[in-house]
């Protein structure tokens, strides 16, 4: 079993993703090859939407908060 998998086990469950200088939390929605979509709160005054892709690459650590 790889990340990808162990992550994928966790679709629908609110996660903290950690990357350098940043951490969001959110909804896993899903994940492929290249990248974790979550759902997250909308941000005043950022981008429209409520959807945060992060590349796996910029992953540092994944801590699922609630199953």
């Amino acid at each position: 079993m790889d990340f990808k998998e162990l992550v994928r086990g966790f679709t629908n469950s609110e996660v903290e993703v950690m990357t350098p200088g940043d951490m969001i939390t959110g909804t896993l929605i899903s994940v492929n090859d290249a990248s974790l979509m979550l759902k997250v709160p909308p941000v005043m005054y950022g981008p429209p939407g409520d959807m945060a892709i992060v590349p796996l690459r910029s992953v540092e650590f994944v801590r699922v908060l609630t199953d």
